[in-house]
């Protein structure tokens, strides 16, 4: 397989035309011009065997959290090399695979042969896959405000900051099935060593006020909270009828109770920066 395919999200947060074309420059200079470009929305992602039917080697992907989840799915079983780049809001899966590095930076060191390919470890729940992390828990309507200032829809604003506050305070929280803590949400992230589990904590407004600014700033997992340790597999209940979820910040729910277990993911991505954000 040599062909490679560009896939970008042109509603991302940090792709734009001159992003798009450094990176085209950058394979074409080293001799390695992308085959083909795929903007999200315009055409059928490839699944595994048409990629493999395709001779596509290597998929590059200029897009937030949310939409690489739907592409590395996609791919799954594909034996090629998924290369992220930081095209979105918080690019988690990025900073997991690269660390801090930048787009230049990232495919530099891609070109250059440093680095390594990996299946990296994933949160499953039946069909759901997490690549970067799931939040389970009422904490999850902080989404629809992020969303709505990424739009500029103060409209929207105007309601959903006042239904996630209500949502934190005054919906039914969620708790590990072996513990007696109840929790606004928790967040779980893969690791080497298993599920890593976090309570959110809104006990004050204080509490409040740094979790919602963590959530508008960029990374939900800088707000306040605590750690419940890590296990190959978690089991979450609530005293309402469901849960609600964000899988890689893509709204979802789930019945309760819910299972989560560690695995490694079904498609191999490039790593700047190995194996070092997992452990």
């Amino acid at each position: 397989m040599t062909d490679s395919l560009l896939i970008f999200n042109e509603r991302s947060g940090s792709c734009d035309p001159a992003v798009l074309a450094e990176v085209e420059r950058l394979f074409a200079e080293a001799g390695r011009p992308i085959s083909r470009t795929l903007a999200l929305g315009d055409g059928m992602l490839p699944a595994a065997h048409r990629a493999r039917a395709a001779g596509i080697g290597l998929v590059i992907v200029l897009s937030g959290d949310g939409s690489l989840s739907t592409i590395a799915d996609v791919l799954a079983g594909w034996d090629g090399t998924l290369l992220v780049l930081p095209g979105g809001t918080m690019n988690l899966l990025s900073r997991a695979l690269h660390g801090e590095r930048g787009v230049a930076e990232i495919i530099a060191a891609y070109l250059g042969g440093e680095g390594t390919t990996l299946r990296t470890p994933v949160i499953r729940s039946g069909e759901l896959t997490a690549y970067t992390g799931m939040i389970v828990g009422p904490t999850a309507a902080w989404a629809d405000v992020r969303e709505d200032l990424r739009n500029l829809d103060v409209a929207s604003l105007a309601s959903n900051v006042p239904r996630a506050i209500s949502a934190t305070l005054n919906e039914p929280g969620v708790m590990l099935d072996e513990g007696d803590t109840d929790y606004p949400a928790i967040f779980v992230e893969p690791s080497l060593a298993g599920l890593r589990a976090h309570g959110v904590l809104a006990g004050s407004a204080a509490d409040l006020f740094r979790h919602g600014w963590a959530w508008l700033s960029g990374d939900f997992r800088e707000g306040p909270s605590e750690a419940l340790g890590v296990a190959p597999a978690l089991r979450f209940r609530t005293k309402g009828g469901s849960l609600d979820l964000l899988v890689d910040g893509e709204k979802e729910q789930a019945r309760s109770p819910l299972e989560l277990t560690a695995d490694r993911s079904a498609v191999r991505f490039y790593a700047a920066q190995g194996d070092a954000g997992w452990r």
